[in-house]
C-alpha cells in the first residue's frame, strides 16, 4: 500500500513541476523541449505500475505447491465436516419422524386394550441398518389406570410385534404417577 501512496505522490510532484516549468521558462524556444522531457517522465511514471507488475510477476504467479495442497486439503476437510453435519441432521430428522410414526401406529391399540396413552416415543439407533434394528426404543406412558407387571409384559410384546423390534430393546417409563 505504501508503494501506491509513493506513486501518487510522485505523480502529483511531477504534475506540479510541469505547471511550474510552463510558468518559469521565459523563452518559447526552450518550452517544447522541457515539455517533451517532462511529458516523457509523466508517461514513464504512469506506466510504472505495469513495470512493477511485470517485474514481480514471478512472485505473484508462483505459489508454492505445498501451500496449494494445504489449501485444498483444508477445503476438503471443511467439506467433509459439512457433509457429516448434514448427514447427522438428516439422520436425526429421520429418526424423529420414525418415532412419531411408531407412536401414531400403536397409540389407538394401546389406548383401547390397556387404557394407556403413549405420550412420547424416542428411537435411539445404534446402527442405521434396515435389515435388523439394533438400538433402543424409549416409551413414555401416561397411565390412565394402574398397570400391572403382567399388563406391562403384554404391552411390551404388543409393541415389539407391531414395530418389529426385539422386546429387549423397548424401555417403558411411567409418567404421571
Amino acid at each position: 500500500m505504501d508503494a501506491v501512496y509513493q506513486w501518487v505522490i510522485n505523480l502529483l510532484v511531477l504534475v506540479v513541476l510541469m505547471a511550474l516549468s510552463d510558468l518559469l521558462i521565459p523563452s518559447n524556444s526552450w518550452r517544447p523541449f522541457v515539455r517533451l522531457a517532462l511529458g516523457g517522465l509523466l508517461l514513464i511514471l504512469l506506466l510504472e505500475p505495469l513495470f512493477y507488475f511485470f517485474r514481480n510477476e514471478q512472485s505473484i504467479v508462483t505459489v508454492p505447491f505445498s501451500q496449494i495442497e494445504d489449501s485444498i486439503a483444508a477445503e476438503q476437510e471443511e467439506g467433509q465436516a459439512m457433509i457429516h453435519d448434514m448427514n447427522n441432521k438428516h439422520q436425526s430428522y429421520i429418526w424423529s419422524e420414525v418415532s412419531d410414526k411408531l407412536a401414531k401406529q400403536v397409540n389407538p391399540i394401546v389406548l383401547e386394550q390397556f387404557n394407556i396413552e403413549l405420550s412420547n416415543v424416542t428411537v435411539w439407533p445404534n446402527d442405521s441398518s434396515i435389515e435388523e434394528f439394533k438400538g433402543e426404543v424409549e416409551v413414555e406412558l401416561n397411565s390412565l389406570s394402574q398397570i400391572t407387571s403382567d399388563n406391562e409384559q403384554e404391552l411390551l410384546l404388543l409393541l415389539a410385534q407391531e414395530w418389529g423390534v426385539p422386546v429387549e430393546s423397548i424401555t417403558l417409563t411411567h409418567i404421571g404417577e
